[in-house]
């Protein structure tokens, strides 16, 4: 509709030239399509995905971290128990010194798979796929110990699940879909944030 006065129709179209996304990045031309990848049965854009299940890895590291805690008190425990029994002491002490060393190893691997989270949070939020490529790289590094300690369903499957929006991400970040300028159009959420 061209109706209106010319400061009206100026004015419409100076408001949509300065239309800023909500992170305030760049002046962007909102379009009538979505072009990337939609996450999650299309619930969000594959940035907001990267940022969710990353979280949900830290969660997920932090509370086996924790659990290792508590199992390291409940050897501690156990210690005590056991008293004059010089077989059963010794059978005990293996045991301890293997969970002491598994435990070490994977308190290693969750730290290390937290850094990794944190930087693909970082690369999501600042469009930047070459941080989001350095924790999918750190996703397959802690494959391996994944299948190990999970066995070969569990581990594997989640490693894929975690790596998979990231995955789109970095796609659509190199291929220009995804970018400060255009995440107005490519914003997606269902329910939250």
């Amino acid at each position: 509709d061209n109706s209106g006065t010319p400061l009206t129709q100026h004015h419409h179209i100076a408001k949509q030239q300065a239309t800023m996304d909500k992170d305030g990045y760049g002046l962007v031309q909102p379009s009538a399509y979505k072009q990337g990848h939609k996450c999650c049965g299309g619930c969000c854009d594959v940035r907001r995905a990267t940022i969710i299940v990353n979280i949900v890895n830290i969660v997920i590291s932090l509370l086996f971290i924790l659990e290792f805690v508590w199992l390291d008190k409940l050897i501690a425990k156990d210690e005590e128990v056991v008293g004059d029994d010089d077989e059963a002491q010794e059978e005990l002490n293996t045991l301890v010194a293997f969970v002491k060393q598994t435990e070490g190893l994977m308190e290693g691997l969750m730290v290390l798979r937290i850094i990794g989270c944190a930087i693909g949070i970082y690369g999501a939020k600042t469009f930047e796929w070459k941080y989001v490529a350095g924790a999918v790289a750190i996703y397959a590094f802690v494959l391996i110990p994944d299948i190990a300690a999970f066995g070969l369903l569990f581990g594997p499957v989640m490693d894929i699940l975690f790596a998979y929006p990231q995955v789109f991400l970095i796609m659509e970040m190199r291929s220009g879909i995804m970018t400060p300028e255009n995440y107005i159009n490519e914003e997606q959420s269902c329910c939250c944030v």
